[in-house]
């Protein structure tokens, strides 16, 4: 192609990667790069309200990952064993990532070997001095579970670490557990899409690497890294932000009546009690019709909305009916409307969840949605809800006004020999 021998190539792209590493890669990637106080104004506003601090002394705000980059098999039996996860049953490495609110790569860590867990590299990192002189006291990171054992070191150096609750094994969270996870996955979804970027615009970086080019692999993966700080624009805060906070506020402390009502009267197990109905039977019209922008604000963002048109599109799939099930002893909740739906688990097909939604007819748009509850791991959140409890909401408020309903990947379904099908 470069009408040159493998070798003359080679020694052009060193000194093309050398340069840019040398040049480039200082200027938009590492602590010397920027100040803590440009990360401080990199908050999102909603990160800001949520983890921020008070306005006199606002904190900076990181949010960290790993991220993989799958390898090639080697003789060499030490490497192998170190690379070698029990998680993906590949041989990988994992890069890790600091990057702030608007997903702005502060620094690129790595690479680890694939038995190291996040926990172990985040309380390597705490043993950086670099970090704790580009950091102040109260500084925030936002975390996921994989963490949770290095909170200690974390917190040791005076910073918060905030990651979400975890459960008891058969336990559902409690409403303020719930929530919590909320706002953390609300502020930590950035990490998820700039390791995305690696993956889906470098295209060396979703493919198995060849062991081969290994030693250039973490300096060409910081090469990367400066070239998204440099060409890509940072997100920006949600045209809904201000309204999302208001949310917030009204409901991070609300206790969910409605989940309490249910258990009480352990209304799962009651069938004689419920009606069922076809979605669009005329008993369900004081359902209120929403906008999609109000469901934005229930759902709290776009990512439970997308797992809502899934999870339609698989109750409707057996005859082209949503059944729902009316509660018809109105008079037990205050001549409400109590509506449950049976939402097919997308993971297990044994299990189903239990949604509740109580609606108040005297109320208009989304505040008659007056309670819901969902029998899954975070349904007794009052923070925006989980994705079984948006898919009722999405079909009934919205999804049976529309001329069409597209099902999603639909060309999927004729991929596969459906042995029940045939016959």
């Amino acid at each position: 192609m470069f009408n040159m021998s493998r070798r003359t190539l080679e020694r052009k792209l060193k000194i093309a990667r050398d340069c840019l590493s040398e040049e480039f890669v200082p200027r938009h990637l590492g602590l010397d790069h920027m100040t803590r106080e440009d990360v401080v104004a990199r908050n999102l506003t909603i990160p800001s309200h949520i983890f921020g601090g008070n306005q006199n002394e606002p904190a900076a705000i990181l949010v960290c990952d790993g991220t993989y980059i799958y390898e090639q098999k080697s003789s060499n039996f030490l490497f192998q064993r170190k690379t070698y996860s029990l998680h993906k049953f590949r041989n990988l490495v994992k890069p890790f990532l600091i990057v702030c609110t608007d997903g702005y790569i502060v620094d690129v860590l790595g690479p680890y070997p694939a038995i190291t867990t996040d926990a172990e590299i985040m309380s390597h990192m705490m043993l950086d001095p670099a970090w704790h002189w580009f950091l102040n006291a109260n500084d925030i990171f936002i975390l996921d579970r994989g963490f949770r054992d290095s909170i200690p070191a974390i917190e040791e150096h005076g910073y918060d670490a905030h990651m979400p609750p975890t459960r008891a094994r058969g336990e559902q969270l409690s409403t303020v557990d719930a929530n919590k996870s909320r706002l953390i996955t609300m502020c930590r979804w950035v990490v998820e899409t700039i390791n995305g970027r690696f993956k889906k615009d470098f295209k060396i970086f979703r493919h198995v690497y060849f062991n081969v080019a290994l030693t250039n692999m973490m300096t060409d993966f910081k090469i990367t890294a400066a070239l998204i700080n440099a060409t890509y624009r940072p997100y920006r805060d949600n045209a809904h932000a201000a309204q999302f906070i208001n949310i917030i506020n009204e409901n991070i402390n609300r206790e969910n009546e409605l989940a309490d009502y249910v258990i009480r009267n352990n209304l799962n197990r009651q069938r004689v009690a419920f009606m069922p109905l076809d979605a669009n039977n005329p008993e369900l019209r004081d359902f209120p019709q929403l906008t999609y922008d109000e469901l934005l604000l229930f759902t709290l963002g776009i990512y439970h909305l997308k797992l809502a048109k899934s999870y339609c599109h698989e109750h409707m799939r057996p005859n082209g009916v949503y059944i729902m099930e009316l509660y018809h002893r109105r008079e037990l909740v205050e001549n409400k409307i109590l509506i449950r739906g049976r939402i097919q688990s997308r993971h297990i097909r044994a299990k189903r969840y239990y949604t509740y939604l109580l609606i108040n007819p005297a109320l208009q748009g989304r505040q008659s949605l007056e309670g819901y509850y969902c029998s899954c791991i975070h349904g007794r959140r009052t923070v925006g809800s989980c994705a079984h409890i948006a898919s009722v909401v999405y079909f009934l408020s919205w999804a049976v006004y529309q001329d069409e309903f597209h099902t999603p990947a639909a060309f999927l379904d004729e991929t596969i020999l459906d042995l029940d099908a045939a016959e």
